[in-house]
């Protein structure tokens, strides 16, 4: 995340493509300009399938995947063709609403802790430690590379770095909050035995029935990202095709995040042994590798020294350059 944001403020008012087109060239900046495209897109379906498993896992047995996840992307295309600004200030709104359920839910287990849960520590040695650790930089902080996208609208672009670094304090304390209460709940067997592992634990609730404040933070927490991704696809598209507004494409961008979301997996086994054992590597080169580059090329010309320039007569000129 830190990378993105260095990256953002050496190229000030420049998306991801636009950078991509001016460190790379015309050509292979676009071409990958278009493989964004499709991980922004994949990444929306990805999301779209988890929403649509969870609830109809969970709360609406009996009804259609394809249409709870039609109507949620419904909703979205409203969101997304309503503004980048509409999109900030909903977040503004609705965001802080997910810290403060997810504490109701942990301090109202706070009375069936079991805090023995941890023992042993490193029992299978540290290798699982360091998988877990990769796992987190992939998801959910490498997927903060779509944010590349919606950098340059920023009104005051020099509290960038602030802004990141709080945000992924909170988000990772959030993370260390939800997981060793699960863990303490629940124990490890059988968080590595669950699909959806917070809906097990806020069962244990007695005479309280928290599964709402779960499906309000996976609508919120999953709109927004899905939102920000669309948004990011559409975009790029608009800058590639030099379109001026980028409706024209949020339609098809979020018409085929659904169809892919629902065509991609024959359940969801198969969506988190997909996610367990290939998301890591797959998303590597859209997170790390080419952000690094890019920074690197960006870091590289902004330490280059303007060259000579010619002055009317057709001599160099370094006085020019220096006046």
């Amino acid at each position: 995340m830190w990378s993105y944001a260095v990256l953002s403020m050496l190229n000030p008012s420049k998306t991801l493509v636009e950078i991509l087109r001016d460190r790379l060239g015309k050509i292979a900046g676009t071409i990958l300009s278009f493989l964004y495209v499709w991980y922004f897109i994949h990444l929306a379906s990805l999301v779209f399938r988890d929403f649509g498993e969870f609830l109809c896992t969970t709360t609406y047995l009996e009804t259609p995947m394809v249409v709870v996840i039609g109507l949620f992307a419904v909703v979205l295309l409203y969101t997304v063709n309503s503004g980048i600004e509409v999109l900030g200030r909903l977040s503004e709104l609705l965001v802080p609403v997910i810290p403060v359920a997810i504490s109701i839910i942990s301090f109202s287990l706070f009375t069936i802790n079991d805090f023995t849960a941890v023992l042993p520590i490193l029992e299978n040695g540290l290798m699982p430690v360091l998988k877990g650790a990769f796992g987190a930089i992939t998801f959910p902080y490498g997927e903060t590379v779509a944010f590349l996208m919606l950098f340059p609208h920023l009104n005051r672009k020099d509290k960038l770095k602030k802004t990141v670094v709080i945000s992924a304090v909170l988000s990772t304390l959030m993370g260390l909050l939800v997981f060793f209460r699960d863990l303490f709940v629940i124990g490890g067997d059988l968080i590595g035995r669950s699909t959806f592992i917070p809906h097990l634990t806020s069962l244990l609730i007695p005479e309280f029935n928290v599964e709402p404040l779960l499906d309000i933070n996976l609508l919120i927490g999953g709109g927004i990202k899905i939102s920000v991704c669309v948004y990011a696809a559409a975009k790029a598209l608009c800058q590639i095709t030099g379109v001026q507004d980028y409706r024209g494409f949020t339609r098809a961008v979020l018409t085929f995040a659904v169809v892919l979301a629902i065509w991609a997996y024959d359940s969801v086994l198969e969506l988190f042994a997909w996610t367990q054992k290939v998301y890591g590597f797959y998303v590597i080169p859209f997170q790390v590798l080419i952000p690094l580059l890019l920074l690197l090329l960006s870091l590289i010309r902004k330490g280059k020294p303007q060259g000579e320039v010619p002055d009317k007569e057709g001599n160099n000129n370094a006085e020019a350059v220096n006046a």
